[in-house]
């Protein structure tokens, strides 16, 4: 079965898995694991991602994270960039450190939240590398365990859910026998780990969003989106960056993208804007979208008002 698009939105938890490419080591000393951490606060804190657990194991990497107002795309690709620049400059090595596509599995909150901040903790125990996960250094389990945040993860929360250190202690050491969790690989659709409602609702909503449509169509549908903003296509192409203009260039980009199904890389290239930086844009005016009724009422006449 082809591999399913990543779904990337605000607000949601991701089981995120990154592989070393061909199974390849990514962590060859102490140095680098260092390395890697403080990239790790670096973007969490660039990209306001909260981080619930981590294991950074020798040849692959698992975050439990949960996005606010930027893609999962964004961050991530800021990291392993990153990283991989600093791997391959120390170890004097050239190409691709992580396979190309990670797994980002959207999962429901409420249901996996503690099971999955357990199983994340208790990898290397899993491995053999160490006999009780306290006694390895790369992971979150240290935080959870004193009660005190640091630069990658604030315990507390979680913490307050399982009823503090104690009884976080007591709950990992009730999940060391259990083996490999297929079930938290194996997910609906390849993509959602929760309940089938929580996959249907999930399933509904990237339904919305209709089929990508051939390129050559995109002239005469930006030519519209200009002309019911009011404007014209000069003028979002433009390097002007005033509020209005920047209003107005989010919003048809929007409707292309959202509304019409054109790819974000072909508008955003017709837009002379860079991919990664029309996709923030995206994700805050989805989340505006959510917050204020008015704004969605007024997309949704514009779209209605464009002929194409």
């Amino acid at each position: 079965m082809a591999r399913r698009p990543r779904v990337l939105a605000p607000q949601v938890l991701y089981h995120v898995i990154v592989r070393g490419n061909h199974r390849q080591v990514t962590f060859r000393t102490p140095s680098d694991y260092q390395a890697y951490q403080e990239r790790l606060a670096r973007y969490l804190l660039q990209c306001r991602v909260r981080l619930w657990a981590y294991c950074l194991m020798p040849n692959h990497v698992h975050l439990l994270a949960e996005t606010a107002s930027e893609p999962l795309s964004a961050f991530m690709q800021r990291l392993q960039q990153s990283y991989t620049q600093y791997f391959n400059r120390t170890h004097r090595t050239v190409g691709h450190l992580f396979q190309g596509r990670y797994k980002a599995i959207v999962c429901e909150k409420d249901r996996y939240l503690l099971a999955l901040i357990r199983y994340i903790h208790l990898n290397p125990v899993r491995a053999n590398l160490v006999k009780q996960p306290e006694a390895y250094l790369y992971s979150g389990h240290a935080a959870y365990l004193a009660g005190h945040a640091t630069a990658l993860l604030d315990p507390m929360p979680g913490l307050e859910i399982v009823g503090g250190p104690r009884a976080y202690r007591q709950f990992v050491r009730e999940g060391m026998g259990e083996g490999h969790q297929a079930d938290y690989y194996a997910v609906a659709d390849q993509r959602f780990l929760g309940t089938d409602r929580f996959v249907e609702q999930w399933q509904d909503r990237i339904d919305e969003t209709p089929p990508s449509r051939p390129r050559q169509e995109l002239s005469r549908a930006l030519q519209a989106v200009a002309a019911g903003l009011g404007t014209d296509v000069a003028q979002l192409r433009s390097a002007d960056r005033s509020w209005a203009v920047s209003r107005q260039r989010t919003l048809a980009a929007y409707v292309l993208i959202r509304r019409w199904g054109f790819r974000a890389c072909d508008v955003a290239e017709a837009f002379k804007r860079d991919p990664a930086t029309l996709s923030v844009l995206l994700t805050r005016y989805a989340t505006r979208l959510q917050k204020e009724p008015s704004t969605q009422r007024g997309l949704d006449r514009l779209a209605k008002t464009i002929k194409i």
